[in-house]
């Protein structure tokens, strides 16, 4: 048996209180409004938020299916999410894989560039108006292109890529293979823990998107289903019968709009934390 301390022992006590508390404050409310979203019209009214369920029914789940708005509105940020984490995912790795080679020309003056935009931003209106000239108002572009890529998420693929061995790459382009090749080939394959955890980080971004959409999206048609979500919140707030009536679909809208990021990380979390720490090891 392994010897611990007194001290220790406190410290690991209160370390697990802690986190078992704080486990609670995060599961608590979204088992609540699971557990709403499947309660009957009468009992919500009667308790608000349901924490223990009392009479299970899927009615709410079926009533956000056949409102076409909302359907629509799921499987639209669903294509939105996997275009927009493709279109990122291609574009921070390939930057990161050059900034990554000590044979880059002028490489610490981009490295300077990107870390500069950590501090300086925009604006709002600047950012309005690149967009506007580009002609991608009212254009899934537009949540997409401008918000390809994060500083954040280039420095850790870029940290990662600089921790694999000078000598990989050598024997790879003694070999003949060119800087795509080694990229595909050689690179991805063993960057898998890091790939997986911005994979994560930028569904997350686009999934949860608002601001943007709000922006630069003004046809009703076209928003997302965070859009719809805040819309159906809003309305909800004023008039209290109204609100009591419209609890449960409201809650059956949240627990869809958590879904695809409650389904997706079970298998990339394996890599998440392990990626991070490659990824933040060297810089």
């Amino acid at each position: 048996m392994i010897y611990t301390s007194v001290p220790r022992r406190i410290f690991l006590f209160f370390n697990y209180l802690f986190m078992s508390l704080l486990c609670l404050v995060i599961v608590i409310p979204m088992w609540m409004v699971f557990i709403t979203s499947l309660s009957t019209n009468e009992v919500a009214a009667r308790e608000g938020f349901v924490l223990i369920p009392k009479g299970l029914v899927l009615s709410n789940y079926i009533s956000v299916l056949s409102t076409g708005g909302y359907l629509n509105s799921f499987i639209r940020s669903i294509w939105i999410t996997l275009a927009a984490t493709t279109v990122s995912m291609v574009a921070t790795t390939t930057m990161a894989y050059s900034l990554a080679q000590k044979a880059l020309i002028w490489r610490k003056f981009f490295i300077n560039l990107v870390l500069l935009t950590l501090i300086i931003d925009g604006g709002i209106i600047p950012f309005y108006m690149v967009v506007r000239s580009l002609r991608m108002i009212n254009t899934y572009w537009s949540l997409i292109i401008p918000t390809a890529m994060t500083t954040f998420n280039l420095i850790l693929m870029r940290n990662f890529f600089r921790s694999i061995p000078d000598s990989l790459y050598e024997s790879a382009r003694l070999d003949g293979a060119n800087e795509l090749r080694i990229l595909v080939s050689i690179i991805l394959p063993v960057s898998i823990p890091i790939m997986a955890a911005i994979t994560l980080f930028y569904m997350v971004i686009h999934w949860n998107r608002y601001f943007e959409v709000v922006m630069f999206i003004n046809r009703t048609s076209m928003f997302t289903i965070q859009v719809l979500l805040r819309q159906l919140i809003f309305h909800s707030e004023g008039d209290g019968a109204y609100a009591i009536l419209v609890n449960n679909f409201k809650m059956a809208v949240m627990v869809m709009a958590m879904l695809p990021i409650l389904l997706v990380y079970p298998f990339i979390q394996k890599y998440f934390i392990s990626g991070l720490m490659l990824g933040s090891i060297k810089g």
